[in-house]
């Protein structure tokens, strides 16, 4: 860490030698080489992290079902039923600047042809803190994806939007534990034939820290 510090610090000495004097504080202002950088403004940077997915459950339920389309690897989804649903978890990242929502985003495919048709997917959300009471309820978050003409093997980018702070007086933060379960649900009209096949679910935080406070 105290490398890439040093090389960072270099780069701002490089960029005021051509710039201006850089001895200016302004060329210095919050490097702190014992702790994180901060970054502000448009210096905040999107990074992606992906979730880890609950094997265990799929396993014990011998479902959702796992299919291999080339070297492309995914779980395919028909409409709910029993066991038929994705478990996800991730550590929110101390280096997520606390204060924006966060993206959340599906790669999919219908392994059937389809036009004009339409496919729903719910994506539902907890988190809590530790030392918290684990909570038993979940935000939702649905969307219909309306198909067009779809070849078979058409793939799909759907995104969500998590609002951090939903609840006020508990609003996300560095460190919670975030808990994710993807379902398959009807469509309002003119449900598709066959079913979706998850390949990738990712999360979009935006980043305002070099570094990490917490070791």
């Amino acid at each position: 860490m105290r490398v890439l510090l040093g090389l960072v610090l270099a780069l701002v000495l490089l960029v005021g030698c051509s710039s201006g004097d850089w001895t200016d504080p302004v060329y210095l202002q919050d490097l702190d080489l014992e702790g994180p950088l901060t970054l502000t403004g448009d210096g905040k940077v999107y990074f992606e992290l992906r979730p880890d997915l609950d094997f265990e459950t799929v396993r014990a339920n011998g479902a959702p079902t796992r299919v291999v389309r080339g070297l492309v690897k995914g779980f395919s989804l028909p409409t709910y039923s029993v066991g038929e649903e994705l478990f996800l978890e991730a550590h929110v990242p101390d280096r997520w600047d606390n204060a924006s929502d966060i993206l959340l985003h599906i790669h999919c495919y219908l392994d059937t042809a389809n036009t004009d048709k339409n496919f729903n997917l719910q994506m539902s959300w907890v988190h809590y803190t530790d030392g918290d009471v684990v909570p038993s309820g979940s935000h939702d978050l649905t969307v219909e994806t309306p198909t067009g003409i779809a070849v078979q093997y058409q793939s799909f980018h759907i995104s969500y939007t998590i609002d951090y702070d939903i609840s006020p007086a508990d609003p996300m933060s560095s460190s919670d534990e975030l808990h994710l379960r993807l379902r398959r649900l009807d469509a309002s009209a003119d449900e598709i034939a066959g079913e979706v096949v998850i390949t990738h679910v990712g999360l979009v935080f935006l980043r305002d820290k070099l570094g990490s406070p917490i070791p």
